[in-house]
């Protein structure tokens, strides 16, 4: 039986649990292997650090990928993360060329609480949302996914709001998706639209705030579909695991950054084994 390989593009952060140590270190635990070019290096993630060091790698990212592929490796998905900058974009497009047989999985990554990211500027937004039509998923917050529709923001929305912002987000050629972090009256949701039709599940919320959640729920996302599962039951591993993270992470007060994905590991390997 073939076995997928993974290639995932964006920043590392050093300390953070987010980004590129999050995709690599719960793809590889999936069983897959997981290949990251890194767009920037960072001391640490910057939501709970606001002095640390930013090294531009995304000049290395092209003829970082060209001699991979010149080594004769290929890729069964592709996955993005923080990006950062438009320029960047246009470089993925081209790695994603090269491999046009890959699934590719695009997470938007700029925005939160219906703000753009420090240094995130207006014309990112439209090129990733060209990313997101060209995905054969995409992961937007509701954040991402109001900025890419022209939907303002409200922090908390209605089935009718989140119907209409998917609908949206189809009509503009983005097929199949899934909104997370969606806070409504009645707790949180995360909405699944494939092809058109839209499904709804239910997240069982703990107070916090849980920096890189996205990250990893993103990742596991991604290992799940490698290892053979369908959208649906990715997306359902995905929050599982997440939230298993998260619970972990709200008993130790003194973590402020980061999920502690790695306590909840072993969990998502004995899911994923007895599903696969």
């Amino acid at each position: 039986m073939k076995e997928n390989r993974v290639l995932t593009i964006q920043d590392f952060s050093s300390v953070g649990q987010c980004s590129s140590v999050a995709a690599v270190a719960i793809i590889s635990a999936m069983g897959i292997e997981t290949i990251a070019l890194p767009i920037a290096l960072l001391s640490a993630q910057t939501s709970s650090f606001s002095n640390y060091t930013y090294v531009d790698l995304s000049d290395n990212l092209l003829p970082s990928e060209k001699r991979i592929k010149n080594s004769g490796l290929t890729f069964d998905f592709i996955y993005t993360g923080y990006l950062g900058k438009s320029k960047i974009i246009g470089d993925v497009l081209k790695i994603q060329k090269d491999y046009p047989d890959a699934f590719f999985v695009v997470d938007p990554a700029m925005a939160e609480h219906g703000k753009l990211y420090d240094g995130i500027t207006d014309d990112f937004v439209s090129e990733i949302t060209k990313l997101c039509i060209l995905s054969d998923f995409a992961l937007p917050n509701v954040s991402e996914a109001c900025m890419i529709t022209g939907v303002e923001y409200k922090s908390v929305l209605s089935q009718k709001d989140i119907t209409d912002i998917a609908n949206k987000l189809y009509r503009l050629g983005v097929k199949n998706f899934a909104i997370t972090g969606i806070k409504t009256e009645s707790g949180m949701r995360l909405a699944l639209c494939e092809n058109g039709e839209i499904n709804y599940f239910k997240i069982n919320e703990i107070s916090g705030q849980f920096f890189g959640s996205g990250d990893v729920f993103s990742s596991a996302f991604v290992g799940g579909l490698a290892r053979g599962l369908n959208n649906e039951a990715a997306i359902k591993l995905a929050m599982e695991f997440t939230q298993k993270a998260i619970e972990i992470t709200a008993l130790d007060k003194e973590h402020y950054y980061g999920l502690k994905f790695e306590k909840a590991l072993p969990y998502l390997v004995e899911k994923i084994n007895g599903l696969c």
